[in-house]
């Protein structure tokens, strides 16, 4: 059966979420953040307001996703990729904005609590400090903050067609790759011609429980344009 990168419609965005959910049912993180139904019913909702925020905002974010091509016309959402760009100036200039908007609003938004904040926030951090680290802070360069496919469709091909549309978007513009990877899409990344520049890692607790007593690790990974596989 036939695959078809597109950009999704707004309506695509609860299907892009139920992909996500089951792509890291198994990752550590995701229940260290989102630790009950509750929790993830929440994240559920989350992820489809920023999926619609990344196809509303086209200049920072994007959104393609990979549809099964059947008879008469384009079948379920199969697999994701979102991204963010970071371009120094543009960043400082949409977070002055954002952070008028918040004060018109009221403040800073909070997270509810079902979500645990203490692995949120901290996690975001530390990838920014990382990617910082790796490629200085007055750096552009395209971030993908999630590429997820679904369990049933895994080594089809579909995140290879994702990743490889972000690296085609990020070489027309002469700006890096930087990504961060679960440990077990190291080997994928690295076929498509990133490299580990560094590594981050936490202390989580494990699925159902408090305490956190275990160590989470992802890479920090680089692809440069001009570098590695011919994109194609």
């Amino acid at each position: 059966m036939a695959l078809i990168v597109c950009t999704p419609s707004e309506a695509d965005a609860p299907a892009i979420s139920d992909v996500h959910l089951r792509a890291m049912d198994e990752n550590l993180l995701t229940h260290a953040q989102f630790p009950s139904p509750e929790g993830l019913r929440f994240f559920h909702g989350w992820l489809a307001r920023d999926t619609v925020e990344h196809l509303r905002d086209g200049d920072n974010k994007g959104v393609l996703v990979v549809r099964e091509e059947e008879e008469g016309g384009t079948g379920r959402v199969v697999s994701f990729v979102k991204w963010l760009v970071h371009r120094p100036g543009r960043d400082d200039e949409g977070k002055k904005k954002q952070k008028g908007k918040k004060e018109d609003e009221g403040g800073k938004e909070e997270w509810p609590d079902v979500a645990r904040k203490e692995y949120l926030d901290p996690y975001a951090e530390l990838t920014r400090r990382v990617r910082e680290g790796v490629l200085g802070r007055g750096t552009a360069y395209y971030h993908p903050t999630y590429l997820c496919t679904d369990p049933s469709w895994a080594g089809r091909g579909a995140a290879t067609l994702l990743i490889r549309r972000v690296q085609s978007l990020a070489a027309a513009e002469g700006l890096p790759v930087v990504l961060e990877a679960t440990m077990n899409a190291v080997g994928f990344y690295e076929k498509m011609g990133f490299e580990v520049r560094d590594e981050l890692s936490m202390v989580l607790p494990r699925r159902g429980a408090d305490e956190p007593t275990e160590v989470y690790e992802e890479r920090c990974m680089v692809w440069v344009p001009g570098r590695g596989i011919v994109i194609g």
